[in-house]
């Protein structure tokens, strides 16, 4: 078995305790699981994605020959469940010139730090999260929104950071004023004009961030000038048909090592796959993933549609809204699965509200 040091020490020490207490059987479960969830789901859009990453790793090299290009900021923008996270990590991860190094004068330095974008955002709540992220402790509480902008652009160049990802990126657009998205808009293009420090950005986050580079607070156009913007779109029904099918059986028979009974390779059913997953990739991934957990759970040396019919219905849904059981199917929302539990829910309480304030008026 393998450990991975992306876990805290302790916690991969009461893992293996769990692991060890395992028979032979659940052991192997387990290990086929970790891996299914490890590997990568690559799509043609990993090609623009190639494009845009080497074009930032490039342009810090190039700026060796004469100036770097003004383009060093990246948005990858998609809604919840597109994927867009894990598809940064993996560009990143298989790039070396983003891991750690040893500097020359001996302190291992990380050209790449990134975080999540607090929420809300301000300039001072980002400029404080950055520096978090560079393990460098605010110790002083009066400090101006200035002041502490400039400390985070001098640690970056200090600590030799030469990539920041910042995630969640459309907190900016969530209950701000215009003059404080103004503010963040300036802050960035302020980033990718550190005198002497080329600093590249990949800023992710759903589509309304796409909207931050024509807003009002870039009404210069310098930001749009300086970024390159990649959509990871919803996928539709019937043009991205082959695509998901071929994911559906990739996962299914390369990364869990199971079988695919033949109904899930039809048009019909591929295309509840997607409808389920409201066309995010990354939820398709985690439906199809989680289909197969209930294959291996059961032991079945194939995934089947039962198996995908139980693990939508751990989304809460009532069974005549299973996507995957309904004739009408295609009439149901996938975002309401847990609509009818939650009005019952808040229904019940409501009722139990007012029987509580009878009891309480017969009482007196």
């Amino acid at each position: 078995m393998t450990t991975s040091s992306l876990h805290d020490d302790y916690f991969t020490e009461a893992a293996k305790a769990i692991y060890d207490s395992f028979d032979p059987d659940r052991q192997a479960r387990v290990e086929t699981l970790g891996r299914m969830h490890t590997r990568y789901v690559g799509t043609p859009r990993d090609s623009l994605l190639d494009e845009l990453f080497d074009s930032i790793v490039e342009n810090v090299a190039a700026a060796l020959f004469g100036k770097a290009a003004k383009r060093r900021a990246i948005f990858v923008v998609g809604e919840s469940g597109s994927g867009k996270t894990t598809a940064v990590e993996r560009h990143i991860a298989k790039r070396p010139q983003f891991a750690p190094r040893v500097a020359s004068d001996g302190k291992e330095v990380r050209p790449l730090v990134a975080f999540e974008a607090p929420k809300p955002l301000t300039l001072k709540g980002l400029a404080r999260a950055g520096l978090a992220a560079l393990n460098f402790d605010v110790a002083y509480k009066q400090v101006t929104e200035q002041e502490i902008f400039n400390l985070w652009k001098e640690q970056l160049k200090e600590q030799q950071v030469l990539f920041l990802w910042i995630d969640e990126m459309q907190h900016v657009l969530r209950g701000n004023t215009t003059k404080e998205i103004q503010n963040v808009a300036d802050v960035l293009k302020s980033l990718v004009q550190i005198n002497g420090w080329p600093l590249h950005l990949i800023l992710s986050g759903v589509p309304a961030l796409a909207q931050f580079v024509h807003i009002a607070g870039d009404a210069d156009g310098q930001l749009k000038g300086r970024s390159n913007l990649v959509e990871l779109r919803a996928l539709n029904y019937p043009d991205d048909l082959k695509l998901v099918r071929k994911v559906l059986l990739k996962i299914v028979i390369d990364h869990a090592k199971l079988e695919a009974s033949p109904d899930l390779a039809s048009d019909d059913f591929v295309h509840q796959v997607m409808h389920a997953s409201s066309g995010g990739l990354g939820l398709i991934i985690q439906l199809i993933r989680a289909a197969c957990e209930h294959a291996l759970r059961r032991k079945s040396p194939s995934v089947e549609k039962s198996d995908f019919e139980f693990a939508y219905g751990l989304s809460g849904c009532r069974e005549s809204q299973n996507i995957f059981k309904a004739t009408a199917w295609k009439s149901i929302d996938p975002n309401n699965a847990l609509g009818e539990t939650l009005a019952r829910v808040f229904m019940l309480e409501a009722q139990k509200a007012e029987a509580m304030k009878a009891a309480k008026k017969e009482v007196k």
